[in-house]
């Protein structure tokens, strides 16, 4: 009797451990349960799970189906800290069901708070989205897109600086997304954090040798750098694969015009306006590079008196009249350019440059005054003389 006694207080052992391993539900989550099964009275059963996570901090369920109340009222930061809590709990022990509830709920709300978010976004509601999207990243951190749409909407709310970060966040979770290194290289250049554009667009060419916006974005930081060999390089890379590319063409002609190479910088201006024949800048661009090539030729004279002019008189002839090609060539871009913008009073001063050196001195004349009226405000006569010789232009 002696031996069965002892067989039968290992089974009693046996049953009580399991007891404390799996354990009745507190007389608290049963009533919970009751309240959401039963009544769908979600406010009393937060009431007796918050009871019972007092009486027990190591309820599991108890603390998930707090989690799940939470969701419910769009209490996210207390949803988020009652998974942790649960999950922290069953480190080392897991509960597939548990843990799978835990999932979902994460899930359920990441993708309604997303959803809201992109919602909010068309609806032009931006300081909702944020707060949207942000309650992404909360709920799931590890999701590149809400730092993504978060980016987005941070710079649309000019807020550079949180962007910059939100885009490095989802590159880190995601290398490979091209997108948002696009995103970030667009950011680190309106920082003027060239050198980490550069990077960037290094880090997309590592993934799309091909890529011609990563291309083109790398040479304009260059170019911006200051770095203008290089710059010229992924110009000419980035047009090999664009040639087209009015930006490229435009931005290559900017950087030959720096550099003082006119001719160069006219090549490629004139190739944007061959596309886009209302392009100001292009058009005013390439009117004031043949003013300086003109200036190119006469700047040597100008500091000699009147014999050392006659010291040159035939070579000053040759290059007065080579002077004179150029200002008459600048004419109908920097005419084109008043008609475009005739607000721009620059534009008017150095139209009145080119009619004088280029024998049309009246002409030159009205341009001048039109100048000092439109720095006034006043574009009446510039509205006039547009009229009047302009008019095949417009």
């Amino acid at each position: 009797m002696k031996r069965l006694y002892s067989i039968l207080s290992i089974a009693l052992l046996v049953v009580v451990v399991s007891l404390m391993l799996f354990g009745c539900r507190s007389k608290e989550v049963e009533s919970a349960l009751i309240y959401i099964n039963q009544q769908n009275d979600w406010g009393k059963a937060m009431e007796q799970l918050k009871m019972a996570v007092q009486v027990n901090p190591a309820d599991v369920e108890a603390h998930v189906l707090l989690a799940e109340g939470y969701g419910q009222s769009g209490d996210y930061e207390n949803m988020v800290k009652e998974i942790d809590t649960a999950e922290k709990l069953m480190e080392g022990a897991p509960n597939p069901k548990f843990q799978n509830k835990l999932n979902f709920l994460r899930d359920k709300y990441w993708r309604i708070s997303f959803n809201k978010g992109v919602s909010n976004v068309k609806r032009d509601s931006l300081q909702a989205a944020k707060k949207d999207f942000e309650n992404c990243v909360l709920i799931d951190a590890n999701r590149p897109e809400s730092y993504q749409n978060l980016g987005y909407v941070n710079v649309q709310l000019k807020n550079i600086d949180a962007a910059v970060e939100n885009y490095k966040t989802a590159v880190k979770l995601n290398p490979k997304d091209i997108n948002a290194f696009i995103s970030l290289t667009n950011l680190y250049l309106n920082q003027k954090r060239y050198q980490e554009a550069i990077d960037a667009c290094n880090k997309i060419l590592a993934l799309d040798p091909e890529n011609a916006q990563a291309i083109a974005e790398k040479a304009m930081a260059y170019d911006l750098l200051g770095n203008s060999e290089e710059a010229f390089k992924a110009y000419d890379e980035a047009l090999a694969k664009n040639p087209n590319n009015k930006d490229l063409l435009f931005n290559m002609g900017r950087l030959y015009y720096r550099k003082g190479q006119y001719e160069d910088a006219i090549a490629k201006f004139k190739a944007v306006i061959e596309s886009s024949p209302d392009d100001f800048e292009a058009n005013v661009n390439i009117g004031n590079a043949y003013l300086l090539r003109a200036e190119d030729f006469l700047k040597k004279y100008r500091d000699m008196d009147e014999k050392q002019l006659a010291k040159h008189a035939a070579e000053f002839k040759s290059d007065n009249a080579s002077a004179k090609e150029y200002y008459k060539q600048a004419i109908p871009y920097l005419e084109k350019a008043v008609v475009l913008s005739p607000d721009q009073a620059t534009g008017w001063y150095n139209l009145g440059v080119a009619y004088v050196q280029a024998g049309e001195a009246k002409k030159g004349a009205e341009c001048f005054n039109i100048s000092d009226q439109v720095k006034e405000g006043n574009l009446l006569k510039a509205s006039d003389f547009i009229d009047k010789n302009l008019s095949h232009l417009k």
